[in-house]
């Protein structure tokens, strides 16, 4: 978590200390893709379906402020019974772009960036108690982008604090991953 901080620092350090630019691009990105549960998250979640959406402000060509919103319709395997769930996480980040033009006006844009937010489970069981906790990100992807679109690819290093839907048992920091394609279109 420390190297997270620290590199959302520096990379604020460094938007503040480049030149101004005239134009700011908003953008809206939907995107689908999997969500893949890690260590201990595998005992009770199942890989499932990833829905959501990011609205951005391009800020430079190589500067991105966004959120996003993301929507997990999954299982949960607690109690040995298999529980629906819905799991919705919503963050606020930075990315930072190399822009490589291609052939005519197509660019080529890998990224990466880091974020913050929560995130919120609400499971369908009776028995077991909704909970929302603190969340963390770090991205890296690759964008390809001619005109006002693009198309994205996206992998997500989530790290969170789970707390558990039964009582009694305490907080743990825990990580899974998120693999999204999705389109975005620019505004401006």
């Amino acid at each position: 978590m420390r190297k997270l901080i620290l590199a959302f620092t520096a990379l604020t350090i460094a938007h503040q200390a480049a030149p101004a630019q005239e134009i700011v691009r908003p953008e809206i990105r939907p995107f689908a893709g999997a969500y893949i549960p890690a260590g201990v998250q595998r005992d009770l979640f199942e890989s499932a379906a990833l829905l959501g959406v990011q609205a951005a402000l391009e800020l430079r060509p190589w500067f991105h402020v966004l959120g996003t919103f993301g929507w997990v319709p999954g299982q949960t395997k607690y109690a040995g019974a298999d529980a629906d769930v819905q799991m919705f996480q919503y963050d606020v980040g930075i990315e930072l772009n190399a822009v490589q033009p291609l052939r005519g006006a197509w660019l080529f844009k890998p990224f990466i960036g880091v974020g913050g937010g929560a995130r919120s489970y609400m499971y369908s069981d009776d028995f077991l108690r909704d909970r929302t906790c603190a969340a963390g990100y770090g991205a890296a992807g690759v964008e390809l982008e001619i005109n006002r679109t693009a198309l994205r690819l996206e992998g997500r290093d989530n790290v969170f604090c789970f707390r558990s839907a039964l009582p009694g048992i305490k907080s743990r920091t825990r990580s899974d991953f998120g693999l999204s394609l999705g389109l975005a279109y620019h505004f401006r």
